[in-house]
């Protein structure tokens, strides 16, 4: 599951929801979280691409390295599926790979000019598991919905970590062009930053218009409508984070040390729907907002190495298998 959907889907789960029953209350929530979210469809696929960049690091807060990365690419991988469904709550399990794929060129020292320059290729792969419990309700006689996960990551070597996060998310507003949801998060991860983050959520859709306001803070903002027959665009910024393990053999350091990325995405979105699959292609500019390594367990703010990377074109494609589609969106 990804980071970021981890910590922030929780206020979504009401969007679009009726006093229904509670399997109707399920099967929409469902719907609009695998419409808002490709990573909680049955199956995602994706495939990114960034475009060359310049970039330099800093060790212990001191000039290190500067370079190019002449190429950066990731697989992602995502399954989510049902364990247990009962009518107030449900058991689901998810399941990503990642691999981050980086071809470092002329990378040379920013101390010692004399030092040569090096060309590396690196390879990663990430895996994450997670177990997630939702509880369906009513909260002063709006849909309340409360969630909890488990999360596992691990590298090809071994099981890194485990950490978890406890939240709910209520609807505050519904009106036939308008849904507005708050929310929030307690993370169980002595790693975060904030021990605890509120979530709010707002869809609009203009009058005498076809195009629909998706803000989910401080997750992202979008513009989106129909676009020929099955289709939808896109168009915004969105925060993305997601991270890595390194592996140190050097004696003396940590074993295992964290990776972990923040960016900004901003572009353009084309989805087109063939039954339940849905193929994708995304492209714009990424603003890399923060890359830091620190030692496992420990939060981003206590880094070791930071790397400073200019913002460069990235295009993504991808294809989801979506059970919870309709016939005609």
């Amino acid at each position: 599951m990804k980071k970021t959907i981890c910590l922030f889907s929780l206020a979504f789960f009401c969007l679009n929801l009726k006093a229904q029953e509670n399997d109707d209350i399920k099967k929409k929530m469902q719907a609009t979280l695998a419409d808002k979210f490709p990573e909680t469809r049955t199956i995602d696929i994706r495939y990114l691409r960034y475009l060359p960049s310049d970039f330099d690091t800093e060790l212990m807060k001191e000039g290190y390295e500067e370079g190019k990365l002449e190429s950066y690419s990731k697989l992602r991988v995502a399954i989510n599926l049902p364990v247990i469904r009962q009518p107030k709550w449900n058991v689901t399990s998810s399941f990503v790979y990642t691999n981050d794929a980086f071809d470092l060129r002329n990378v040379s020292s920013q101390n010692d000019p004399l030092q040569p320059s090096y060309n590396r290729k690196r390879d990663f792969h990430t895996f994450v598991g997670a177990v997630s419990f939702t509880y369906f309700s009513t909260l002063f006689g709006k849909p309340f919905i409360y969630n909890s996960s488990l999360i596992a990551d691990a590298s090809n070597r071994d099981i890194e970590r485990l950490k978890g996060f406890i939240g709910g998310s209520m609807v505050i507003k519904r009106k036939p062009q308008t849904m507005m949801t708050v929310g929030a998060v307690v993370f169980i991860d002595p790693a975060s930053p904030l021990p605890f983050a509120p979530t709010f959520s707002l869809d609009h859709k203009f009058s005498g218009s076809a195009w629909v306001l998706d803000l989910i803070l401080p997750q992202r903002l979008l513009l989106k409508r129909s676009l020929l027959t099955n289709g939808r665009i896109s168009i915004g910024s969105e925060i993305t984070g997601d991270g890595l393990y390194v592996n140190n053999p050097l004696p003396g350091y940590s074993s295992v040390y964290n990776f972990t990325q923040v960016e900004l995405r901003s572009g353009l979105t084309y989805e087109y729907g063939i039954k339940k699959i849905i193929l994708s292609f995304k492209t714009g500019i990424s603003t890399p907002l923060s890359n830091r390594l620190t030692e496992k367990g420990e939060s981003s703010s206590d880094y070791i190495l930071k790397v400073n990377r200019q913002s460069a074109g990235y295009f993504s494609i991808g294809a989801s298998y979506n059970i919870f589609k309709k016939k005609k969106d």
